[in-house]
């Protein structure tokens, strides 16, 4: 009887060999433990030029150098320190890279250490800071990785993935030399192509790692791939082989690649969702749960939002998660909102509702209303919904992006003039201040000089007079409001008196503030102009769960650093939205 099993088991793997599913290693090989198909931790994007070359190291970071021969002597050879490839990068020029000497007097364990503090947030500007950080091209920080640990280059990609830089990741993936390429970055590459909805770039890395990797993951990621191509005798032998060899089974693998084939299902739950899995879902035209949504990465959303098969109605949910914390441009939300189906009377009367759109699909609709309607105050009406409801849910600068488009080619004019104040705040919230300007004619006085401060270094012929009695009327309508606008004024070293705070004074207020290892460090960095270390620290402390601290003091830190290192740009970025944040 086992004769007869071993047999039989032999005949399946030589079959599996001749339709190609197998390579002849494969079927002998003992298959490893699950691997799991995107990694642990949640995690834009870049399009790759080609891979520079790492930095050349100086000497001192290649351990010394040797001395010239004296004539006569004999000669040695004596091998160089090889270039470390950790923090290879793909940002062009037009990236805005860091500079490459930006880990210099950082040592390698620091850096390691607080990689895995970085984590997916809304803000814009800590968005960007982040890609520049990690795609920036740079000397990698002195030290050695730990045997026992993943080294900084695979730490570097995990971190990419987390933010949802897939396009990124794929870049630095590729930018690596051949010899680092493990399984588990071989396999995150290959979910990867998937994030992307490149089914075909997908299934080759899949094709290239099984004969490299005999693990369950890349067996099941090859029975998925012949599935997606329709071929449904491999995926059946497939699976039938995993079964003979008593791999752990995976219930709602099994029955997505039976539902390729034409078995009826009905997803509940999808425990562990990653791109590869949403992908079979989207082929099998089966909805998405919301519990997934809910729980996927980012990566995982992106491979849900941007695949054609589903309908725009059904990714909309992942479509705004994935571009609130910057996994897609707003221009993609965008385009998906426009896709939904209305009837016409649905958008002639989505305006008289009256109220803030509290779903995705109300959403879908009051932009096509602000997008198409021909009466400027209908539209203005449907913008203002939108953003009342974005402030709602704690997302207005992903609305703001998502609609500064539209907001743009809206006339601004004394009919619309209520509407003013929250023009201007969405124009410079959504990246547009140049289509700010007609409507700050008729926003309150003393914006125009608050927003000036905040974007524009000083000049002589500044009104101090004006910006003070601006900083004074904030001070009226809003404490918190003004606060956290003359932290960030004195944090760019603009003119902050002490009379300027007396209207602000009281008790201490309850409040989170950062790891203190972090907040010191961040200091210590900034006045030794360690410019990696400084951006590093900066967006841990800056990040207050996956938002922007609302803490003055903590944002007040943040610009300070920056300036320090000579990033005023991004100083002044960060100060404009923590004080449009607080409700300038």
């Amino acid at each position: 009887m086992p004769s007869s099993r071993n047999e039989r088991r032999l005949a399946l793997a030589a079959a599996l060999v001749a339709l190609g599913l197998l390579t002849p290693w494969t079927a002998r090989a003992q298959l490893g433990p699950p691997v799991r198909l995107v990694p642990t931790e949640p995690t834009g994007n870049t399009t790759a030029p080609s891979a520079p070359k790492a930095p050349a190291p100086s000497p001192a970071a290649q351990g010394g150098t040797s001395a010239p021969a004296e004539q006569g002597a004999s000669i040695r050879a004596t091998a160089l320190a090889p270039v470390d490839s950790a923090w290879i990068g793909t940002l062009d020029s037009a990236g805005n890279p860091l500079p490459d000497s930006m880990w210099q007097g950082t040592p390698r364990s620091f850096v390691a250490a607080a990689l895995s503090q970085l984590q997916p947030t809304t803000s814009p500007e800590l968005q960007l800071l982040s890609r520049r950080l990690l795609l920036s091209n740079a000397i990698a920080p002195a030290g050695q990785d730990p045997a026992d640990r993943p080294g900084l280059a695979a730490l570097r990609v995990e971190r990419l993935i987390a933010l949802g830089e897939v396009d990124g990741a794929i870049a630095v993936l590729d930018a690596l030399p051949a010899q680092t390429r493990t399984d588990a970055l071989d396999h995150q590459r290959a979910e990867l192509y998937f994030a992307k909805d490149d089914v075909a770039g997908g299934c080759k890395r899949v094709q290239e790692g099984i004969e490299r990797y005999q693990t369950d993951w890349w067996q099941r990621a090859l029975i998925a791939c012949q599935a997606l191509a329709g071929d449904r005798a491999k995926a059946s032998l497939g699976l039938s082989l995993l079964r003979e060899q008593k791999v752990p089974p995976d219930r709602v693998f099994d029955q997505l690649i039976e539902a390729l084939a034409g078995r009826p299902m009905r997803l509940v739950r999808l425990p562990d969702p990653s791109p590869i899995l949403v992908t079979l879902v989207a082929a099998a035209k089966l909805p998405l749960p919301a519990e997934a949504v809910a729980a996927a990465d980012l990566p995982t959303l992106r491979a849900w939002a941007g695949n054609e098969a589903v309908p725009p109605l059904e990714r909309l949910a992942a479509a705004e998660r994935a571009t609130a914390l910057g996994a897609m441009p707003a221009s993609a939300l965008a385009a998906l909102y426009a896709k939904v189906e209305f009837k016409p009377d649905e958008l002639g009367s989505a305006i008289k509702q009256g109220r803030a759109p509290t779903t995705p699909r109300e959403r879908a609709l009051l932009y096509q209303v602000a997008r198409t309607d021909p009466a400027a105050a209908a539209r203005a009406t449907a913008l203002k919904a939108l953003l009342a409801g974005a402030r709602k849910r704690d997302d207005f600068f992903t609305m703001a992006r998502v609609v500064a488009p539209v907001l743009a080619d809206l006339p601004a004019s004394d009919d619309l003039a209520p509407f003013a104040p929250e023009a201007v705040r969405a124009l410079y919230a959504g990246g547009r201040p140049d289509a700010a300007a007609p409507w700050l004619i008729h926003a309150p006085p003393g914006t125009a000089p608050l927003l000036l401060c905040l974007t524009q270094p000083p000049t002589a012929g500044s009104d101090a007079k004006a910006l003070h009695d601006a900083v004074a009327a904030a001070a009226g309508r809003d404490r918190k409001q003004a606060t956290m606008l003359l932290s960030v004024m004195k944090a760019l070293d603009l003119p902050v008196a002490p009379a300027d705070w007396a209207a602000l004074i009281g008790p201490a207020a309850p409040g989170t503030l950062p790891n203190a290892a972090v907040w010191l460090d961040q200091q210590d960095a900034a006045a030794g102009k360690r410019v990696g270390e400084t951006v590093l620290t900066t967006l841990i402390l800056a990040r207050d769960g996956d938002h922007l601290s609302t803490e003055p003091v903590v944002v007040a830190r943040a610009v300070t650093g920056l300036k320090a290192v000579g990033l005023e740009a991004d100083a002044r970025a960060l100060a404009l939205e923590a004080a449009l944040g607080a409700g300038l």
